[in-house]
C-alpha cells in the first residue's frame, strides 16, 4: 500500500526532529546541544540518581542513540511502527520528567500533540496490511 503524501511529510518532519534531538544530546553545543554529561546530570536530578554517575550517563547515551536511530529509521522508512512507538514513549517521559514539573503549559501542550501524533502514526502503521 502506498504511503500518503501527508504521512510522508510527517515522517520526514519527525525524522529530522529526532535526528537533531539525538545529535544534540551527544554533542554539547552542536545544534544547541546539551551534551551527554548535562543529560546525565539532568537524569540524576529527575529522580534517577539511584543509577549513579555511570548509570545515568549510560542511560543518557542510550536514549540519545535510540532517538537518533529511530529518526534514521523514519528517514529510511524502515521499522516505522517501532520508531513511532519508541518516540511516543520518549515524549511521554519528557512530558513527565521535564515539562509537567516545569509548569510551562505551552510545552506541555506541544508534547501532548507530539505524543498523540506519534502514537497515531504508530497505530496507522499497525493497521496497514502486510504486503
Amino acid at each position: 500500500m502506498k504511503t500518503g503524501t501527508g504521512n510522508l511529510v510527517m515522517r520526514i518532519g519527525f525524522a529530522l526532529l529526532f535526528i537533531w534531538g539525538g545529535l544534540e544530546k551527544f554533542f554539547e553545543g552542536f545544534l544547541g546541544g546539551v551534551g551527554l554529561q548535562n543529560m546525565a546530570d539532568f537524569l540524576k536530578q529527575s529522580g534517577l540518581s539511584f543509577l549513579g554517575d555511570t548509570g545515568t550517563y549510560a542511560l543518557g547515551a542510550l536514549l540519545a542513540l535510540l532517538e537518533l536511530v529511530a529518526g534514521i529509521l523514519l528517514i529510511m522508512n524502515k521499522q516505522t511502527i517501532y520508531a513511532y512507538a519508541f518516540l511516543a514513549f520518549i515524549m511521554v517521559m519528557a512530558l513527565v520528567l521535564v515539562y509537567i514539573p516545569s509548569g510551562n503549559w505551552m510545552n506541555i501542550m506541544i508534547h501532548v500533540a507530539l505524543i498523540t501524533s506519534l502514537a497515531g502514526l504508530a497505530i496507522e502503521e499497525k493497521s496497514k496490511p502486510i504486503v
